[in-house]
C-alpha cells in the first residue's frame, strides 16, 4: 500500500470517528460559563471547572444526539474536547491573554 493511501485513510477515519465543531463547542460553552462566574466574583475551582465541562458536554451531546450524530461521533468527540482544550484552545488563549485567572488553593498554595 503507497504511503499516500495510507494517510488518506488514515485522515478520512480521523474525521469520520470525530467531530471537531462538537470540540470547539463544548470547550467555547464552557469557557463562556466559567468566565462568567469569574465576573461574578466566584472564582470556581478546578472541580468546578471539570464539573462544568462534564456537565457542557452531556447537555450538547444530547442536543447533537437529537439532531441525528452518531453516538459513537459523540462519545469520540466528548473525550477528544478536554484533550484538545489542553493541548490546542488553552495556548493559544493564553498567547491572546484570554485564558482563566489562577486560583490559588487555600489548603496547599498551589493554583487551580
Amino acid at each position: 500500500m503507497p504511503m499516500e493511501t495510507l494517510i488518506e485513510n488514515i485522515s478520512n477515519n480521523l474525521f469520520s470517528d470525530f467531530d471537531f465543531s462538537f470540540c470547539l463547542v463544548v470547550n467555547i460553552l464552557t469557557y463562556l460559563i466559567v468566565n462568567t462566574l469569574t465576573i461574578f466574583n466566584k472564582q470556581p475551582t478546578t472541580w468546578v471547572k471539570r464539573i462544568i465541562l462534564i456537565a457542557s458536554t452531556v447537555v450538547l451531546g444530547v442536543v447533537y444526539g437529537f439532531i441525528g450524530s452518531e453516538l459513537k461521533v459523540i462519545i469520540n468527540s466528548a473525550i477528544l474536547a478536554p484533550i484538545s482544550w489542553s493541548w490546542i484552545f488553552k495556548p493559544i488563549c493564553k498567547k491572546l491573554g484570554i485564558d482563566y485567572k489562577q486560583v490559588k488553593s487555600k489548603k496547599d498554595g498551589k493554583d487551580e
